[in-house]
C-alpha cells in the first residue's frame, strides 16, 4: 500500500511517520489505540497522541462534548473549537515529533473534523481542503462498522443516557457517509466487528509493515513514494 506523501506539508520531515486512526463513535478506535500503546510501549521512537488533546483547548472541547460546559449551537462554533485544538496539537506535538523523525500514532485528525462537522459529503470535502495546511498523514486507518452496530456498542457500554453529542443514529449515519467521501484511496480499512485484540493486532501489522519498508528505503537510499 502506497503511503500518502507528506513532503507537500510545510516543514514536515520525510523521515517521520504519521499514522492516524479514524472511525465513527463506537468503532473501537480508543481501544485499538490503547492496544497499540501497550504493544509498542518499549519503543521510544513512537509517540501516541489523540484529539481532543489534553491541552487546554482539548480539555474545553471534551467538556462541551460531555455536556459539562455549554456547547456551541452552530457547526461553525464546533469547528472553531476543533481547529483550535488541532492547531495547538500540530504546533506543540505533531510537527516537532515529525521533525525529529519519530513515529506518531494518533486517534482522530483532520478527517474526523471534516466528517463530523459537515451536513453533506460536499461540505466534508470542503472542510478537508480547508485543513490542507496541516501535516498530511502517511497512513490513515479506518475502523469500519455500520452506524447501527456502533450505536448498539455505545448503548451496551453506557446506555442512552451516557451518549455524547454525536452519538445518535442520524448523526452517525451522516458522519459515516461523510467519511466515505473524504477518506484517501490509500486508506487501510479494518473490520471493526472483529474481536478487539484481533483489530489491534491487524493495525499493528500494518504499521510494522510500513515501518519496515521505510527502514529498507533509508538503508538503500531510495526515495519515499
Amino acid at each position: 500500500m502506497a503511503a500518502i506523501k507528506k513532503e507537500e506539508s510545510a516543514g514536515s520531515n520525510p523521515d517521520g511517520l504519521f499514522v492516524v486512526l479514524e472511525g465513527i463513535d463506537g468503532s473501537g478506535k480508543t481501544t485499538a489505540w490503547e492496544f497499540l500503546k501497550k504493544a509498542l510501549a518499549s519503543d521510544s521512537s513512537v509517540l501516541f497522541l489523540r484529539e481532543p488533546t489534553n491541552l487546554p483547548t482539548g480539555t474545553r472541547l471534551r467538556a462541551c462534548l460531555q455536556g459539562k460546559e455549554p456547547a456551541p449551537n452552530t457547526d461553525e462554533g464546533w469547528m472553531t473549537l476543533f481547529l483550535a485544538d488541532r492547531k495547538a496539537n500540530v504546533e506543540q506535538n505533531v510537527q516537532p515529533a515529525l521533525n525529529q523523525g519519530q513515529v506518531i500514532v494518533q486517534d482522530r485528525y483532520i478527517y474526523s473534523t471534516a466528517a463530523y462537522q459537515s451536513a453533506s459529503a460536499g461540505r466534508a470535502r470542503e472542510l478537508l481542503e480547508m485543513q490542507s495546511h496541516f501535516p498530511t498523514p502517511d497512513l490513515v486507518i479506518f475502523l469500519d462498522l455500520t452506524p447501527e452496530q456502533a450505536l448498539q456498542r455505545i448503548d451496551r457500554r453506557s446506555g442512552e443516557k451516557g451518549r455524547e453529542h454525536f452519538e445518535t443514529l442520524d448523526r452517525l449515519e451522516r458522519i459515516y457517509n461523510n467519511y466515505q467521501a473524504i477518506l484517501p484511496a490509500s486508506c487501510s480499512r479494518i473490520d471493526a466487528l472483529q474481536p478487539a485484540a484481533q483489530v489491534g493486532q491487524e493495525i499493528l501489522s500494518v504499521i510494522q509493515s510500513i515501518r519496515q519498508n521505510l527502514d529498507w528505503a533509508k538503508g538503500s537510499g531510495a526515495t519515499r513514494d
